[in-house]
């Protein structure tokens, strides 16, 4: 009995220790001591040779990145806690028990569930929810990461569960299922996230279909995929964007397999596929917000995985997302149209055209895309933000949350030296000025577009008007990088850089400079973050992103 009360003052105070400043791995090291430690994983009978005795420090070195003496948990390449993924954690998969089914141990060479019967049995759901959420937030030992009231709210008062029924698991060959969650938001905010998931391919694979499910209170969720060897600059764990400068986003270091604003099945025209090859380290983005007065938002995103045979050839399907920041909404409550073309002069290949979608926050009411033509004014309109979200018809308004995705079949050929114009209308019925920016209070103005790619458009060479051979290097870059591009003939140059946001932070005359490859050096003090690099010439604006990482 006197155990027992002793157990029932450190758990609450594991929950309550909050306004005391204790580090959430402190909490995390009274949990495995109170409940694993007597009887089993101690200095004397260290079960599974594991000691969780000592302190803060010691326990973390013990278990942290540790391999696991469990046979079968060490041939999965699991640790006991593997920051970032706590579904290649033993030691908290073994504690899961059925909160997340899809945690738990397979099999009975891992083990029975993990604390037994003494001295209070199974961990509490809010206790599991704590260590998962720590090594979430990459399992540091210092620092309170991880806010327990809205756990306890959560599973002691109740919240809302974004997503009671999860999808089953996929069972065809060479699919799986990837889950992203629970992420909690106390009511009345937001959050956007990036984490990284290193996909451990023993092979290369084709994927044909992305099945999403996603919570109703989702922004959006965007999968993108590292190049080779830039995912080692990013943490383990969730990464919180900052909602001025972009920081915490891969940026440059990534390029964009897909983006879904609603839980969406997509399935890819016959014989494309995204290519992920072994080695591939997925980059997750995930922003939500929590629209209810009073409860707590447990958010969360699954979406199953689908492939073809290697043996089959595929085209690979590309994906980009093309952002106009330049948009000032004033608090007038009237219409404000804005247009942007978006051209690749130095493309060489024309594009196999398959989706597009637009993305505006709650002031958009429309959104058209439309052809370019070679003399850059507006050709044939190929996308109307009025029709509804399967683009069966038009249902005579602009659904934000909800945009239109319009499929080509077959396959729309668009020249990208031409490109394509956006245009967009904002009607913003706040009381102050909205310009682009990454929160659900400011404004987005942008597409996302699908593409294999096809034939040369010139097969003799580039055609004489264009300024080809744009690049920025390092990028990521710290302080200083090099822009170089090559004028076909000569004209006045400026340089303009500005933040996520729109906000210009640098601009500079180079004035008048002959034709032929330019190397121009940036020196800059910016802040870590996102940035568009605007070189503007005869030919037009050029526009491509940099990313700033110290």
């Amino acid at each position: 009995m006197k155990i027992k009360s002793l157990v029932v003052v450190v758990i609450l105070s594991v929950f309550s220790n909050q306004s005391f400043g204790q580090s959430t791995f402190s909490q995390i090291t009274s949990l495995f001591q109170t409940n694993c430690t007597i009887g089993c994983h101690n200095a004397s009978d260290n079960s599974g040779n594991l000691n969780l005795t000592g302190t803060d420090s010691e326990v973390y070195n013990r278990i942290v990145n540790a391999v696991p003496t469990n046979p079968a948990a060490a041939a999965k390449g699991h640790k006991l806690i593997r920051p970032g993924y706590p579904d290649r954690s033993f030691m908290y998969r073994k504690c899961n028990a059925s909160l997340y089914p899809n945690d738990g141990l397979t099999g009975t060479n891992e083990g029975n569930t993990m604390p037994g019967n003494y001295p209070v049995g199974q961990l509490e759901n809010k206790q599991i929810e704590l260590i998962r959420q720590w090594i979430y937030k990459g399992a540091p030992l210092t620092g309170n990461v991880v806010d327990t009231s809205l756990i306890n709210e959560y599973y002691t008062v109740g919240g809302i569960n974004s997503i009671p029924t999860p999808p089953p698991v996929p069972t065809e060959a060479g699919a799986f299922q990837l889950h992203l969650g629970k992420i909690f938001l106390a009511p009345q905010s937001e959050a956007e996230y990036f984490i990284k998931y290193d996909l451990e391919l023993p092979e290369n694979i084709q994927v044909n279909r992305i099945e999403m499910v996603m919570s109703a209170q989702s922004h959006h969720f965007l999968l993108y995929k590292f190049l080779p060897g830039q995912d080692a600059s990013f943490a383990d764990g969730l990464r919180l964007q900052n909602p001025t400068n972009g920081s915490g986003s891969s940026g440059a270091s990534s390029t964009m397999i897909n983006a879904w604003q609603i839980s969406f099945d997509t399935n890819l025209p016959d014989g494309t596929a995204y290519i992920w090859p072994t080695g591939s380290v997925l980059d997750m983005n995930f922003h939500t917000k929590n629209y209810s007065l009073d409860s707590v938002l447990a958010a969360e995103v699954y979406f199953n995985v689908y492939t073809v045979p290697n043996t089959q050839p595929m085209e690979v399907m590309y994906s980009d997302l093309v952002t106009d920041v330049n948009i000032f909404i004033p608090a007038d409550n009237a219409p404000h149209t804005f247009t942007q073309a978006d051209y690749t002069t130095s493309a060489t290949r024309y594009w196999n055209l398959w989706q597009l979608t637009s993305h505006t926050h709650k002031y958009g009411t429309d959104f058209d895309i439309f052809k370019r033509n070679a003399d850059g004014t507006q050709g044939d309109q190929i996308y109307e933000g009025w029709y509804n979200t399967d683009y069966t018809f038009n249902q005579g308004y602009y659904s934000f949350s909800h945009p239109p995705v319009r499929q080509f079949s077959p396959l729309e050929q668009i020249n990208p030296r031409n490109g394509l114009i956006q245009k967009a209308t904002f009607r913003n019925t706040g009381t102050s000025l909205v310009h682009f920016g990454l929160t659900t209070n400011d404004e987005m103005k942008l597409y996302y577009i699908q593409y294999t790619l096809g034939d040369l458009i010139n097969p003799t060479g580039i055609e004489a008007n264009t300024e080809s051979a744009f690049s920025i290097f390092p990028n990521p870059a710290e302080n200083s990088f090099t822009i170089q591009f090559n004028l076909e003939s000569e004209s006045n140059v400026a340089i303009l850089l500005s933040d996520i946001s729109g906000r210009t932070v640098m601009q500079k005359d180079y004035g008048k400079l002959n034709s032929g490859t330019q190397n121009i050096v940036i020196d800059t003090e910016l802040s870590d973050g996102i940035y568009w690099v605007n070189v503007i010439s005869k030919n037009g604006t050029s526009t491509h992103k940099i990313c700033i990482q110290h």
